[in-house]
């Protein structure tokens, strides 16, 4: 199955932009991410450290992979990798009961809660990712208009993508709010 140039360069950009933007976060929030994996309560202690120390790594393996397109097949299926850990991490706690625990995705400023929305936002971005493991192994000639709208079309999904994580993060300070204040 032949997917349309423009439509990969789309998920690329999505893709550059989300794991960028996370690593950023990441990194700008250190000391606060290390306490958000020792929070998911997944590794043991002493590696609390060099787990959070690694996603961020790997996060910006995925970016530089996925944007310039050396490796492309191995950054998107990194990034897959990725996101189902995070989405099993997520239900992990979640089946815990532990949805108060931030989600260490720093795609919002404001504090995102674990939920079911949540997973299914890296699930679908995985789904969305999953062509470029294909496209990766080969390459096409790209007319300019099509890097074009690749890249219009990848901001565009940008967008939407911060516009749901900032609703998630609204929904949960407003249930936060209401509580505080029933």
């Amino acid at each position: 199955m032949s997917i349309d140039p423009s439509i990969l360069i789309a998920i690329r950009v999505l893709g550059a932009l989300v794991f960028g933007m996370a690593a950023l976060g990441k990194l700008h929030h250190r000391d606060e991410f290390v306490g958000v994996v020792a929070n998911y309560r997944l590794v043991p202690e002493p590696l609390v450290h060099v787990v959070a120390c690694l996603v961020v790594a790997l996060e910006t393996v995925v970016v530089l992979s996925i944007a310039t397109g050396v490796g492309l097949a191995a950054g998107a299926g990194l990034a897959v990798i990725l996101l189902c850990g995070f989405a099993l991490a997520m239900a992990i706690n979640l089946a815990r009961g532990r949805q108060e625990i931030h989600c260490g995705c720093f795609q919002s400023a404001l504090r995102q809660r674990l939920s079911v929305p949540l997973m299914a936002r890296n699930l679908v971005l995985t789904a969305a990712i999953l062509p470029l493991i294909e496209a990766g192994a080969r390459s096409a000639r790209l007319v300019p208009l099509q890097v074009l709208d690749g890249v219009a079309g990848g901001i565009v999904l940008f967008v939407l993508y911060q516009v749901f994580s900032q609703l998630l993060a609204l929904q949960h300070a407003a249930e936060a709010t209401r509580k505080r204040f029933a």
